[in-house]
């Protein structure tokens, strides 16, 4: 039986198909997890959620938007994020670790990738200028005049918006670190 039918089986209350569906994808969900969690309970734990997620709203799925896989991986991923989120003093001593460790490995990969969805999550904090002249800057790599005649706006504005960017980001990094350290506890 295909992903999708399985799906519609559930939704139905099928306990066979649940279990059929959980035999094909539980290895996949929990690989995924402990990937981006490089914990084994914690993705022992994420895994029996998405799990049950999934059963209690298995008609989320849309197949305008890609495959079962797909949306399974999408799931996975985002809600063991979640999870790291939640926990910033886990991520802080991460990258810690990485900073102070020179040789590349997969933890440092996925770190990596966690530190980038990361920074665009604290990205989407700051007001919409600052988003902007920071995105064409560091991710389109932009000059500063390139960004000031795309956006339509003055240099000095772009420089500002840049400048007051960073600022704010380097206040949401240093606030992950005061928590990681103890300091949030007091």
């Amino acid at each position: 039986m295909d992903d999708y039918l399985l799906l519609e089986q559930m939704c139905v209350g099928n306990q066979e198909a649940f279990d059929q569906f959980y035999q094909r994808y539980h290895q996949y969900i929990f690989q995924i997890a402990y990937k981006v969690l490089a914990n084994r309970p914690e993705a022992e734990d994420l895994t029996q959620e998405v799990f049950i997620e999934i059963y209690q709203r298995c008609d989320q799925y849309q197949v305008s938007r890609g495959s079962v896989k797909a949306w399974i991986a999408v799931k996975v991923r985002s809600r063991a994020i979640d999870r790291l989120r939640k926990k910033p003093e886990v991520l802080a001593d991460k990258l810690e670790d990485i900073i102070t460790n020179s040789s590349p490995s997969a933890d440092q990969f996925v770190i990596k990738k966690m530190e980038k969805d990361l920074l665009q999550a604290a990205l989407l904090k700051l007001p919409l200028s600052q988003q902007q002249a920071i995105y064409h800057m560091y991710y389109d790599q932009f000059t500063q005049k390139e960004i000031a005649v795309k956006s339509n706006r003055p240099l000095g504005s772009v420089k500002s918006s840049i400048r007051y960017g960073l600022q704010n980001l380097k206040k949401q990094k240093s606030l992950i670190r005061w928590i990681g350290s103890g300091g949030g506890d007091k």
